[in-house]
């Protein structure tokens, strides 16, 4: 019975041994195992570094608990892989190597992570392009490459000198005067960069490729004003081949011109734009298919002596055949109320009644009569600038009187005063009679005798020529 009590009581304590061996079993250490890697500067970010590892298949959070410098690494909490975060921090001539704490909730201990930089030797890679000929300044060339993360980039020498810009961070190269881009000036543009870094110089070649262009050449012509729609100005000219398809881009006044695509003729569109008085010149710029350049000119438009014209000191009001001689009337009245002069004094010199008149009889009236005030006297006073001021005759009054509407406004126009519903003087004596001159009213045009001794307008004229 004693022997039975001992062997149950043996069976207990194994029972109780085992069953606290188990539990001690049961209670894992998880460690974290250091990782020291080497690799090339200058990587990418997100390029995988290595990963942290434990001696348990078991789920761990990692995380990183400080590194050197600050921000160079990145982990994934649930595999322990570590990412370049900061690729500018992975410079061998900055951070020989890059260190990191990383911790798991649980892991008993935390790893240390070295990562050593292998230091490279920065190069730039030559560049090589082709383009066409004539591009457009701040046009992108191309961009130099390196192996390192250079942000100094500048041209040591470019031939030629001017033609290339490039940014000083991104190495892009970009026309910068498009004028040096002319195949048959520079078929090759060369250049040399640096970074202020890298070993060698990269080497840019732009080779230029020659295109078909066309040359407008540059057209300058003058019209006399009133033309006619469609009478020919001049003609463009150009080295295209073929129809150069010349068209118009821009002209002020618009729509005064028009230009035939396939000649260049170049025509009177508007007529009406083509008036001295309002339009001085139409300027317009030409281009064509395949040009290199625009024609920028401009069509004087030359007066041409008109009715109405303020010209010469005064308005004209009659002008020859010819159009190179002719009449002005003066903007204003030399006097309201003046006698005609010389009453009983017969100057025969004075009778000329038709155009051209005026002038003689003023002389002959002033250099026979000796009366002040008289109506010769006051119209061969200086006026506006000129001394050759007369009395118009029976012909060339009337001419005034025939336009006096026009005149009237370009007197007015011209800071004048109009003519009065009232008799005006002419230089024209009655023939064989000493008492009585002409007038002419102009009110209805009337013209008639009055006396020398009775009061009238006086309205000078004066004589131009253009030879």
């Amino acid at each position: 019975m004693k022997n039975s009590i001992k062997l149950i009581n043996l069976l207990i304590i194994a029972l109780f041994l085992s069953s606290c061996n188990n539990d001690d079993n049961n209670t894992q250490i998880i460690t974290l195992e250091d990782l020291q890697v080497t690799i090339d500067e200058n990587p990418t970010n997100g390029q995988v570094v290595g990963t942290v590892q434990s001696d348990s298949n078991s789920n761990l959070t990692y995380s990183i608990t400080s590194q050197t410098p600050n921000g160079a690494l990145s982990i994934d909490e649930s595999t322990g892989e570590l990412t370049v975060a900061d690729a500018t921090l992975f410079d061998y001539e900055i951070n020989t190597e890059i260190t990191a704490i990383v911790s798991a909730i649980e892991a008993s201990n935390t790893a240390l992570v070295t990562i050593n930089l292998n230091n490279l030797e920065v190069m730039l890679q030559d560049l090589a392009v082709s383009i066409d000929e004539n591009p457009t300044t701040g046009q992108v060339l191309g961009t130099i490459v390196s192996n390192g993360t250079a942000t100094n980039y500048s041209l040591i020498s470019q031939t030629p000198n001017g033609a290339l810009s490039i940014d000083a961070n991104s190495g892009e190269l970009t026309v910068a005067d498009e004028a040096l881009f002319d195949f048959e000036t520079n078929p090759v543009i060369t250049a040399s960069v640096s970074d202020g870094e890298a070993t060698n110089p990269a080497m840019v070649t732009i080779s230029l490729t020659n295109i078909n262009e066309v040359m407008i050449f540059t057209f300058d012509e003058s019209i006399d004003e009133n033309p006619t729609n469609g009478q020919v100005i001049g003609t463009l000219q150009s080295n295209a081949v073929g129809n150069p398809n010349y068209s118009i881009v821009s002209q002020t006044p618009a729509g005064a011109i028009s230009i035939d695509p396939v000649t260049g003729v170049v025509t009177v569109a508007d007529a009406a734009l083509f008036d001295h008085e309002v339009n001085q010149g139409v300027d317009a710029i030409i281009s064509a298919d395949d040009a290199m350049n625009t024609d920028d000119f401009e069509i004087q438009i030359d007066n041409v002596n008109e009715i109405g014209d303020y010209n010469y000191g005064g308005v004209i009001f009659w002008i020859n055949a010819a159009g190179d001689e002719g009449y002005v009337v003066a903007l204003e009245d030399q006097s309201s109320g003046a006698p005609w002069g010389c009453y009983g004094l017969n100057i025969p010199f004075a009778v000329g009644p038709a155009i051209g008149d005026g002038e003689v009889n003023t002389m002959a009236i002033l250099s026979s009569c000796t009366d002040s005030g008289i109506a010769a006297d006051l119209a061969n006073d200086a006026i506006n600038g000129f001394n050759d001021w007369f009395l118009p005759s029976v012909a060339e009054l009337n001419e005034v009187y025939n336009n006096k509407a026009t005149l009237n406004a370009s007197i007015i126009a011209n800071g004048g005063t109009a003519f009065s519903n009232n008799w005006y003087w002419t230089s024209t004596q009655q023939g064989g009679n000493a008492n009585n001159a002409y007038f002419q009213f102009f009110g209805n045009g009337t013209q008639t005798l009055n006396s020398k001794a009775n009061m009238a307008i006086v309205r000078a004229i004066r004589h131009w020529t253009d030879f």
